[in-house]
């Protein structure tokens, strides 16, 4: 699950926050990071200044993430070739002239890192909602310590797009005094309802139980916790790929589009690090099958659409993962012709009488190249 997935660190602490506790929680993101770094793994943080405690520790993690991608080898291993941008700064204009003297050199060192990407608001926009919302698009996974009101919108947000949160107890409170309760607030409720968090894959474990261990308190040893945490994010169950595809067995075209998808679409998809999901295969979640099928394609990681047969549910289900802006792929049998529109967006057009290992092949670097596209409208 983690390579090729970016990590969105966020949270804070009090400037009354106990010294001894904030200084085990930046060694733990620090190594927390360079064990997800080293697994393949991307970031998200935030950049600007750096609020200070009563002790002179600081009361935000992102300059301590940033370090580490500073010193990580460039471009870091592990990352897929074709994907975009592995470490992503999201801030205002403001944010960014506001970078404290002593990270100069940590803010210079990313900048001209090959693998980094730095998404500014539109000039006067500083607040935080948009900054959020823009952070919510690039993350993957959102990992929250201690924290406010800020915390919890992003929780809240991710949790609206099917993305895993993952949040850690601690007493670290908040730098600016708002909220619930942060980071544990969202513990204390991931223990009751932790399916509405994230969901591991099978043969993990529970997820309750996991997270359990993930407790930050000035005992705490800040490797042991940082491995904990690396190792429930390998263990996450892997986003979904939704088919829409052509499933009417009396169809001529049916058993060759069957034969497409088992022998390879399921291979790359789930090369790629994504769970299959297709109408009639997996245990249904909801009553009703169109309410499941919108459902699936609201939440899903990636949409895979083969339009072989040009039905018209599958053009309408297609144009609901465009509306949610949801990473898509399409094919379709050679001799298909698409209507107009459709025949704009990158096709991907498959022969049956070519033998399947010449197939996942040219369908893998298809999927590297056209799996990833921006929204058709930002």
């Amino acid at each position: 699950m983690i390579r090729g997935r970016r990590v969105h660190l966020t949270g804070s602490a009090s400037a009354d926050c106990d010294s001894e506790l904030l200084a085990v929680a930046h060694a733990f993101v620090r190594k927390a990071a360079q064990w997800a770094i080293a697994e393949g793994a991307g970031l998200v943080v935030g950049a600007g200044a750096e609020p200070r405690g009563d002790h002179g520790e600081p009361c935000i993690f992102d300059w301590t993430a940033l370090d580490v991608v500073a010193s990580a080898p460039d471009p870091a291993p592990e990352w897929p070739a074709l994907q975009p941008d592995r470490f992503v700064v999201v801030a205002s204009r403001r944010g960014t002239e506001r970078v404290p003297n002593d990270r100069f050199e940590t803010w210079s060192s990313c900048q001209r890192r090959s693998d980094f990407e730095l998404v500014v608001t539109p000039h006067g926009w500083r607040m935080g909602g948009v900054i959020r919302e823009r952070q919510v698009a690039r993350g993957d996974v959102l990992l929250v310590l201690g924290g406010g009101a800020g915390a919890e919108h992003l929780a809240d947000l991710y949790r609206r797009e099917g993305k895993p949160v993952v949040p850690i107890h601690s007493e670290l409170s908040a730098h600016h005094g708002n909220g619930g309760g942060g980071g544990r607030l969202l513990h204390e409720r991931a223990l009751g309802d932790p399916h509405d968090f994230f969901r591991l894959r099978a043969g993990s474990g529970d997820e309750a139980a996991r997270l359990l261990g993930l407790r930050l308190t000035v005992e705490t040893e800040p490797a042991e916790l940082a491995k904990e945490l690396v190792g429930l994010l390998a263990d996450l169950r892997p986003p979904t790929a939704f088919y829409v595809r052509l499933l009417d067995t009396d169809d001529s075209n049916y058993r060759v589009v069957e034969s497409f998808f088992r022998d390879v679409v399921d291979v790359v998809v789930s090369e790629r690090g994504f769970t299959p999901r297709e109408m009639g295969r997996d245990r249904p979640e909801e009553a009703f099958m169109n309410v499941e099928i919108f459902k699936g394609i609201h939440y899903a990681g990636l949409v895979v659409v083969d339009l072989t047969g040009v039905r018209p549910n599958c053009t309408m289900e297609l144009g609901y993962a465009l509306a949610r802006r949801r990473r898509f792929v399409i094919s379709a049998r050679s001799g298909t012709n698409l209507p107009f529109d459709q025949d704009k967006l990158p096709t991907y057009f498959w022969d049956p009488s070519t033998g399947p290992e010449d197939q996942i092949t040219a369908y893998r670097e298809w999927l590297d190249r056209y799996g990833n596209l921006p929204p058709i409208v930002e």
